[in-house]
């Protein structure tokens, strides 16, 4: 098993492979398939977007390190960043910082910094206490007394969304274009199954399948609806 550059384990070469901090880490440059994000296709998925904005979110995407394995990756995991940024156009949740004290709470040994708030921020709205410092501590940064620093640096703000993404293993399912089950991992008791958010799992769905055909992808071959 080998520990990436996130900090979370695992065998494949998304964990083994540029980056990797222990384990039979694979040496050498990875392959022309962890190109398959490129200005061009990136463009296209945040196609509202202005360009000097598009320019920065590219260049923090390609400064986090991560890359797609397929397409159907790529499609799945720009889709969810699309809607928790609103297409990228913000990395601080709207409703900041009046809705910081909604998530104080704490289900871990890890309270709050004093004066800090932990609401939604980067490219997965990272929040709670919790998250910030498991996020902090797997990316060698103190995120939980310096939260802001996930939507100020691009990097960051990729890299904590990575970090969500990969602790709670939707690669696995993103990699087979299992969209819902993605979906179940971020949002499922509200979204899924006619939820409270249900509307929301809608606005979900309609943004990955544009963003599907960016890739060269036709309509999802797994129902995308959870």
């Amino acid at each position: 098993m080998c520990k990436s550059q996130w900090g979370i384990c695992g065998y494949t070469e998304e964990y083994c492979g540029v980056g990797c901090k222990s384990g039979p880490c694979i040496q050498g440059k990875r392959g022309a398939s962890h190109s398959i994000i490129n200005k061009t296709n990136f463009q296209c998925a945040f196609n509202d977007l202005d360009s000097a904005t598009r320019t920065e979110r590219f260049n923090g995407l390609k400064q986090s390190g991560w890359h797609a394995k397929n397409a159907d990756e790529a499609a799945v995991f720009l889709a969810h960043v699309y809607h928790e940024t609103d297409g990228l156009k913000t990395l601080v949740e709207y409703c900041a910082p009046g809705c910081g004290p909604d998530y104080a709470e704490s289900w871990c040994d890890i309270q709050g910094a004093p004066g800090q708030l932990y609401y939604g921020r980067g490219c997965f709205q990272l929040s709670y206490p919790c998250n910030y410092y498991a996020a902090g501590q797997s990316l060698g940064l103190d995120l939980l007394n310096n939260p802001d620093l996930v939507a100020q640096r691009q990097d960051v703000a990729f890299k904590t969304a990575v970090w969500f993404y990969l602790a709670n293993k939707m690669d696995v399912p993103a990699q087979k274009g299992d969209f819902a089950a993605t979906t179940r991992i971020i949002n499922g008791n509200l979204e899924c199954n006619n939820g409270s958010e249900a509307a929301n799992q809608q606005t979900r769905v309609a943004t990955y399948e544009r963003i599907r055909p960016c890739f060269g992808l036709g309509p999802p071959t797994i129902n995308p609806t959870c």
